[in-house]
């Protein structure tokens, strides 16, 4: 706007306007200039409660298309029970299932269950945060309801019995060399050729469609990787889960279950266990310290899994254990596993039953060891949430970002402290610009409010709990949203762009284990076949044909870059650019980004970091801030796209 007194001024019209049929409310767009509530003039007061007023909403009625409302619901809409009863769903969210809350909908309830939410392949979000049409084509919530309803039905058409596994080894190769007809498809011929040409094949002389998977990087470049201990290892530090690796801090390691429904709290893995499996690493006396040098780590998930033995081996077809992995930290910076232990609490009758498997230089004990392996596998496939990593940090002044990593060599967590570090860095620029005192944040009542709701509403289950942070400080405000921010980028990142690249050779990370261990009560028809072929044992543990394509599919779709992706520190928003302080603070930000992704190049040619470099490894990239469209294995966009 040109010729006013105070200058030009820039109104940022980056929003969806609904048409007046739709809504007959008039829409405000305010100028590039920022105000605390505090400092907003008088005209503008009115306006801008107005605007927040809209955007809460009232409750009412089922959010439409082109809505711009921000409300909460809980997680009422994870089954289906007007389709079949026996796909009702728990509420989660309340005092029976804790759980944050969802964006609400307002859609109808369910005809068979009053506190179930009807489901819907649309969902909403509101307008400004809804993918684009590329990005809507590329990877929606649709768009995979959409291959699963198109694909599924022809893969079983392909193959007849929906338990079958794969009989050998090579069969699972064919997935990517040969593919799997599907002639059902052909009324789907326009819609899945333009929405999967990387896995859904057309030719014409057949006038057939072919399921046909790309090669996922860790199969193409070692495809015997996943059958390695050191592989096994290193996913830990740079898979796509590398959260739940712990160090050990205390020993015995000991169950906090209660012993009268889940069996004795002590751990099958002993000291006397661990002496033998790391003898040549170290001397006698310093066995006896592994746990004071930081030597010995865990994935644990015995306490986590053990409630849920019972209800998961009444499904058909899986079974589930609680698991502890226990690795040393070799004088290489290398992690070396010692040990899984597989524990099953008691149930029907029979009393507690674990074991412990290890590394073994006989035929028996070296397959059992790699089914005990394929169970950990399938527990950590579905552990992708937020674990603290300071446990795997020691304060350091003298080092970067003011820690120590434990395990020197660890991809994910010393790329993921630079780009945390710039994060933090920029959202303090940002923050001491408008709130250079205590007192400016205390008193910004709209900053208040925001921070309680997320807190009561957002997260009800959880309001009164004492480790929320408190919001007093420029130094509070920092710390949160560098956490907020850090979670949708960085964290998810590293969670999903590689899930395809890992997981799309399912060997690698099984997504469930079908079978018990062949020691857990085992017939003697059961032990006979493990004996004779053990392969036919581990391929019978492993997804069936039909749960395994199911699986591939939709990671292909998860690990895709939309053309239109928006990367993080890429691109300045109009309000920033109109602030020659934010503007400098940005540019200083993205300049960072930039060096973190010549940072990681170099890290990755480094010979000597044998976690991320190596003969058929593949490299750690997932925390380069940028990449192209597809499924490449790296890039952050601004926030959680999928």
């Amino acid at each position: 706007l040109d010729g006013l007194q105070d200058g030009t001024l820039i109104v940022n019209c980056n929003s969806w306007v609904a048409s007046k049929s739709d809504n007959l409310e008039k829409r405000v767009f305010f100028t590039n200039k920022s105000y605390l509530p505090s400092q907003t003039p008088n005209g503008l007061k009115r306006l801008r409660e107005k605007d927040l007023t809209e955007n809460r909403g009232n409750g009412q009625g089922e959010r439409k298309t082109y809505d711009r409302i921000y409300d909460y619901d809980m997680y009422n809409d994870l089954g289906n029970p007007d389709s079949d009863i026996g796909l009702k769903r728990p509420v989660l969210g309340g005092k029976e299932h804790p759980y944050p809350r969802r964006c609400r909908t307002g859609r109808a309830r369910t005809k068979k269950d009053p506190l179930s939410e009807s489901r819907s392949s649309d969902i909403y979000v509101p307008r400004d945060e809804a993918f684009s049409n590329v990005k809507n084509q590329t990877f929606s919530a649709k768009t995979v309801y959409s291959v699963l309803h198109a694909v599924v039905p022809s893969l079983e058409t392909a193959i007849v019995d929906e338990n079958l596994g794969f009989p050998y080894f090579t069969r699972i190769d064919s997935l990517f060399n040969e593919g799997v007809n599907l002639p059902e498809l052909k009324n789907n011929s326009g819609f899945l050729k333009n929405l999967l040409p990387r896995i859904i094949k057309f030719f014409d002389d057949a006038q057939d469609y072919l399921l046909q998977f790309e090669t996922p990087a860790m199969y193409e470049r070692d495809k015997f990787s996943w059958f390695r201990d050191e592989e096994f290892s290193r996913q830990t530090l740079a898979g796509i889960n590398p959260y739940s690796i712990q160090l050990v801090k205390e020993w015995p390691l000991k169950s906090q279950l209660d012993p009268k429904i889940y069996g004795p709290p002590e751990s099958a893995i002993t000291e006397e266990l661990v002496e033998t499996e790391i003898k040549g690493y170290m001397t006698v006396e310093e066995k006896m310290q592994a746990v004071k040098q930081k030597k010995l780590f865990i994935l644990d998930y015995h306490d986590l899994l053990m409630p849920y033995v019972s209800k998961v081996r009444e499904i058909k077809g899986t079974t589930l254990y609680g698991s502890r992995t226990l690795f040393f930290l070799t004088p290489t910076g290398t992690l070396r596993p010692l040990a899984i232990e597989l524990t099953r609490p008691p149930m029907d009758g029979k009393p507690q039953w674990n074991q412990v498997f290890t590394p073994c230089w006989d035929a028996t004990g070296m397959w059992l060891w790699r089914l005990a392996k394929t169970h950990v596998l399938a527990h950590d496939s579905g552990y992708h949430q937020l674990v603290s990593h300071w446990g795997m940090a020691v304060e350091d002044p003298t080092a970067p970002h003011g820690l120590k990593l434990t395990i020197e060599d660890y991809p994910f967590a010393n790329d993921g402290l630079i780009l945390w570090d710039a994060i933090k860095q920029w959202v303090t620029d940002y923050v001491n610009h408008y709130y250079p005192d205590a007192s400016l944040v205390e008193s910004d009542h709209e900053l208040q409010k925001w921070w309680t709701e997320i807190r009561t509403v957002g997260h009800g289950d959880k309001k009164d709990e004492p480790w929320w942070p408190k919001l007093k400080s420029p130094e509070d405000l920092i710390g949160i949203l560098t956490t907020m921010i850090w979670v949708a980028s960085g964290h998810h990142s590293a969670v999903n762009f590689g899930q395809y690249a890992f997981a799309g050779y399912f060997p690698n990370r099984p997504t469930i284990a079908r079978n018990r261990m062949p020691t857990e009560d085992p017939s003697d028809a059961e032990w006979e076949i493990f004996h004779n072929k053990p392969e036919v044992t581990l391929l019978s543990c492993f997804p069936t044909q039909i749960q395994a394509a199911k699986v591939m599919a939709v990671l292909d779709v998860l690990s895709n870059h939309s053309p239109d992706e928006e990367y993080i520190g890429a691109e300045i928003e109009g309000v920033w650019a109109d602030n020659p302080t934010i503007k400098a603070a940005f540019e200083r930000f993205s300049q960072k980004l930039k060096e973190l992704e010549g940072i990681i190049d170099a890290r990755n040619a480094n010979k000597s970091l044998k976690n991320r470099s190596g003969a058929g490894v593949v490299p750690y990239e997932l925390l380069k801030p940028f990449s192209g469209p597809g499924v490449t294995g790296k890039g952050v966009p601004n926030s959680i796209s999928i």
